[in-house]
């Protein structure tokens, strides 16, 4: 059960990791068109789109990994 919690946990890294790399990417820093657009644009668009479900996983694991964890009673009743 760690080993899922750990990759939850990096997950926001893969997105945040090619926006940060965006600028040294030889195909994505190039006067070329996808789509109509500048390539810059459409990478840095689709990397930051991917970032909402990302950081929706890491929430779904906090959450999960909350309500599975059993409860502390009160000590000393």
């Amino acid at each position: 059960m760690q080993r899922h919690r750990t990759i939850l946990l990096l997950l926001p890294l893969v997105p945040a990791v090619a926006l940060l790399a965006t600028p040294w990417l030889p195909f994505v820093n190039s006067a070329r068109l996808w789509a109509g657009l500048p390539s810059m644009f459409v990478w840095t668009s689709a990397w930051v789109l991917a970032i909402v479900p990302a950081l929706a996983a890491v929430e779904w694991g906090r959450q999960r990994h909350r309500d599975t964890a059993p409860e502390r009673s009160e000590v000393g009743a």
